[in-house]
């Protein structure tokens, strides 16, 4: 079993956000275009929360405040997964990773009770490196004094998990919850 577990937020113990909302107003390729743009901007930090809304709402009309609302709406959070997290916490140390704006994820944070789960939260808009660059996951490494040898990843994104193993930290997809209970990596 790995002494240090490393879990995504979005698509993982919460909903997807920013990929469906961007669907809801934009074609594929033009959602995609916005979402590396603006959505990736604030995700490493070049770009505020308030600025993130402001943009989006130049390109599609809506403003910023209810964008944010309808943000918020998406917001589901995974209880089954928060309860075996819960469980991995008696023996192992566990920390959240994410692409994410900050100040945004936070809120979820606090207002879902969830930072009781994680020994250290890492956002990429707060260390300006993200997912899947492998200098996030050596920063992170870093920072908790840990070996990447002894680290698992908990990503949905495929390209995450690659990111994660160049930087020598083993890594598994993120299907659901029963997947991952069964995974060799996390069993006590």
């Amino acid at each position: 079993m790995k002494s240090i577990v490393l879990f995504d937020f979005f698509g993982v113990i919460c909903s997807e956000i920013a990929p469906f909302w961007l669907r809801r107003h934009f074609d594929g390729a033009e959602a995609d275009a916005v979402k590396d743009d603006v959505v990736a901007a604030g995700d490493l930090g070049r770009l505020s929360e308030v600025e993130v809304f402001r943009r989006l709402s130049a390109l599609t009309g809506v403003a910023p405040e209810q964008i944010l609302r309808e943000w918020e709406e998406y917001i589901s959070i995974d209880g089954a997964l928060v309860g075996y997290i819960e469980s991995l916490r008696t023996s192992t140390r566990v920390y959240l990773l994410s692409n994410a704006i900050g100040p945004f994820l936070r809120r979820i944070l606090e207002s879902q009770g969830l930072y009781r789960l994680f020994d250290g939260v890492f956002i990429s808009s707060e260390l300006g490196l993200a997912k899947p660059d492998p200098e996030f996951f050596r920063e992170v490494l870093s920072r908790i004094s840990a070996s990447a040898c002894d680290a698992v990843m908990i990503d949905d994104n495929p390209k995450n998990i690659a990111g994660a193993r160049e930087a020598g930290i083993d890594g598994i997809v993120y299907t659901s919850c029963k997947a991952l209970t069964a995974s060799q990596f996390l069993l006590p």
